[in-house]
């Protein structure tokens, strides 16, 4: 399915490798006001993602904190979703730092990003992982540190995003019509106000044969 135009807004693909060798993507979407080009907003943006990747801040933990020493992020992608302009690639090598044995690569933790409106589709999700052990608690649930590690992480980022002229926002592009999903005439994206972390482990299929 072709990507949604909307006016100022980029897609961001994280990726990454886990430590059996298979490949990760985080994808979330940003907008830039229109005083900023694409290029100005992701020079902008960029060193910011890195920063949450791989700094602990807000009394968070960063990406690199949970995954394992074999883990990496290797790249992110920033693609304007005008229909024209090709994307940017940064190079980043963002090793995980945690010595503790990996969990299996498509377990991952589900960060919901919430919007001024109610509704699925004014709602966002990011699986982040992959994890280690140490994140299981006795009964197969994320424990209560690290959920809150994660969610002081992305508020965090959220901050950081103020005054930037770049925003997190959840794209709305796609509903179902007898039940079959297809493109909103007028695709929309809504700026992201909070997070939230589930306690419960989920899966992203696409990091199990990847």
């Amino acid at each position: 399915m072709p990507l949604p135009i909307i006016a100022d807004t980029f897609r961001v693909a994280i990726e990454g490798s886990a430590s059996n060798g298979h490949a990760w993507a985080n994808v979330l979407h940003y907008r830039k006001t229109g005083a900023l080009t694409y290029a100005g907003a992701i020079a902008i943006l960029d060193p910011i993602l890195v920063d949450h990747l791989s700094t602990n801040n807000g009394g968070g933990t960063g990406w690199n904190g949970m995954a394992k020493t074999t883990a990496t992020v290797n790249q992110i992608r920033y693609t304007p979703l005008d229909g024209v302009s090709a994307s940017t690639i940064i190079t980043h090598a963002i090793p995980g730092v945690n010595g503790a044995e990996a969990l299996p690569a498509s377990m991952a933790a589900v960060v919901s990003l919430r919007t001024g409106l109610r509704g699925p589709g004014f709602r966002g999700r990011v699986y982040q992982g992959p994890h280690v052990e140490s994140a299981n608690d006795a009964n197969g649930s994320l424990n209560a540190t690290i959920i809150s590690a994660i969610a002081l992480q992305w508020t965090a980022h959220l901050a950081a995003l103020v005054g930037t002229g770049v925003s997190l926002v959840v794209v709305h592009a796609y509903h179902v019509v007898n039940h079959v999903v297809v493109p909103m005439v007028t695709p929309e994206a809504h700026d992201v106000t909070s997070v939230s972390v589930d306690p419960r482990w989920d899966t992203q299929r696409r990091r199990l044969n990847s």
